[in-house]
């Protein structure tokens, strides 16, 4: 149906944002955030993420997947390895209509290429798009390589992993 993480986001968000949470899977957790799937439909999924302030997320992959962040609300600094990662200080202001100067900037964020997240003292929420490209959909949460954010997040991986 769709023949990369860019044109299911804008099918995604051109159709309504349909919602169709699937029954195995939907949430996850770690020591900073929380996700919802909101909609999964092969091997397209997106996420919803909600933050906590002040929390961080090292330096990481999701291998086999290729992710489009899409900005929702709070402060979130997304850092991609090898390009330039302006701070989003300057744009943490509302919009004229009301809403934040921010909402739905995209950041594309293609296999094999590390990437953080520097939230501030609102906490964030932003949407994960994401093409699994080799394997069935899960979660981000737990798809992950590199320094995990805690405990927690530990314990979430180590379950995923024996189901």
């Amino acid at each position: 149906m769709w023949n990369n993480v860019q044109e299911f986001r804008d099918w995604y968000i051109s159709n309504g944002m349909p919602l169709r949470p699937p029954f195995k899977n939907p949430v996850f957790h770690t020591d900073n955030a929380m996700s919802l799937c909101m909609f999964r439909e092969g091997r397209f999924q997106v996420e919803l993420y909600v933050t906590e302030p002040y929390s961080t997320s090292p330096k990481h992959t999701h291998p086999g997947v290729d992710s489009a962040f899409v900005y929702l609300a709070g402060n979130i600094q997304f850092n991609l390895e090898g390009r330039e990662n302006p701070d989003v200080q300057q744009w943490q202001n509302p919009s004229p209509e009301g809403y934040h100067m921010l909402l739905g900037k995209t950041v594309d964020s293609p296999d094999g290429i590390p990437h953080w997240l520097g939230i501030g003292p609102e906490g964030g929420a932003f949407l994960s798009f994401e093409h699994w490209k080799d394997k069935d959909p899960v979660s981000v949460t737990v798809n992950w390589e590199g320094e995990t954010v805690g405990s927690e997040h530990d314990k979430t991986i180590e379950k995923a992993t024996h189901e």
